[in-house]
């Protein structure tokens, strides 16, 4: 391409660019220091199907798949049912009342 270096015009090559360049499955390309390159794509739970039971977090930069520790806020408890963590389950459990106190008042 044709540029003004300072004050005549120049003829430079065209700077590649990612444009210029294609990369293999798993790879994108990124400039580095000015120059096209395809590098490997970072992992991520997009990538990684994980078993009933499990979710994907990130740990670090890894995709790990780790136990779904279930909790009172997965249930819907019916009502006059209230959810209580029993062991490492959450279960529904009927609403115990406190028993009822009549107090008798006295004459004056």
């Amino acid at each position: 391409t044709c540029q003004m270096v300072e004050t005549s015009p120049r003829c430079l090559p065209n700077k590649p660019s990612c444009k210029d360049l294609r990369c293999l499955k798993g790879t994108t390309c990124q400039v580095v220091e000015g120059w096209p390159k395809c590098v490997a794509n970072k992992p991520s739970c997009n990538d990684l199907r994980c078993p009933s039971g499990t979710t994907c977090k990130m740990a670090e930069t890894s995709p790990r798949c780790v136990p779904i520790n279930p909790s009172c806020n997965d249930a819907d408890c019916p009502e006059g049912t209230r959810c209580k963590m029993v062991e490492t389950s959450p279960k529904c459990l009927p609403v115990s009342h406190p028993p009822l106190v009549c107090h008798v008042l006295g004459r004056w």
